[in-house]
């Protein structure tokens, strides 16, 4: 006679499984939740990096500007240095840039007609700092926000207009660490002129239009005596 045996399931084995399983869904988890983190981690970080980079591209340009206005204001002032941060975007130096024109009773009040102010920008991604003829300015495809004023101001009396036309050895590019800027100035030349009518700020060709814009709108109740035009023109060296 042969006696069947009845195959019996051990409740030790099933938990067994059971744990293995769990391990491994948590561990999985786990390391899911990790990688997501150190994804979206990492792409805070690189944003904040750029973030900061361009605050201290900013500060660096607002700095020369400001060492450019100094040369415009004093004539005793011939050279200026400074060192401008590029971490992370390129620097551009050149000439043309923005065409600037004063005009009283429909007449230019330089005689060249409009005058080019140079270009200087730190480039980084979709986003630009610039100084243009004294202003600064911070763009990005939305469109761009004014940081530093031009120097014009209409009074009664007397309007003035102070620009610096930047003149360069050719077109110069800059990536990474500091790049060290020497300012000398090459010719400074003042007119004033009587109004009887109108006097105009107009920017025949920008890359910046809302920032002259806002000044062209700034004159147009301007009805001052006189306008006096001081353009002062630095060479840069990079």
């Amino acid at each position: 006679m042969s006696r069947e045996r009845t195959a019996r399931n051990d409740p030790t084995d099933e938990r067994g499984i059971s744990a293995v399983l769990s391990f491994v869904l948590v561990f999985g988890i786990v390391l899911g939740s990790v990688a997501i983190l150190s994804v979206a981690g990492f792409g805070l970080l690189d944003d904040q990096r750029e973030a900061e980079e361009l605050r201290t591209a900013e500060r660096g340009v607002t700095y020369l500007a400001t060492d450019l206005d100094e040369l415009a204001r004093y004539d005793g002032l011939e050279r200026r240095k400074a060192a401008l941060p590029v971490d992370g975007g390129t620097l551009v130096v050149d000439e043309g840039g923005t065409e600037l024109e004063v005009t009283v009773d429909g007449e230019p009040v330089a005689d060249e007609g409009p005058i080019e102010l140079g270009t200087l920008s730190y480039r980084s991604g979709s986003e630009t700092v610039a100084y243009d003829g004294g202003a600064v300015v911070r763009s990005d495809e939305a469109g761009g926000q004014l940081r530093r004023q031009p120097t014009a101001t209409c009074r009664e009396e007397r309007a003035t207009v102070s620009l610096v036309q930047l003149e360069t050895d050719g077109r110069s590019v800059h990536t990474g660490g500091q790049v060290a800027v020497t300012a000398r100035v090459v010719e400074r030349s003042s007119r004033t002129v009587d109004v009887e009518d109108s006097v105009t700020v107009t920017a025949a060709e920008t890359d910046h239009e809302e920032t002259w814009e806002q000044l062209e709108n700034e004159w147009t109740d301007c009805d001052p005596d006189q306008v006096r035009l001081t353009v002062t023109t630095v060479s840069l060296e990079t």
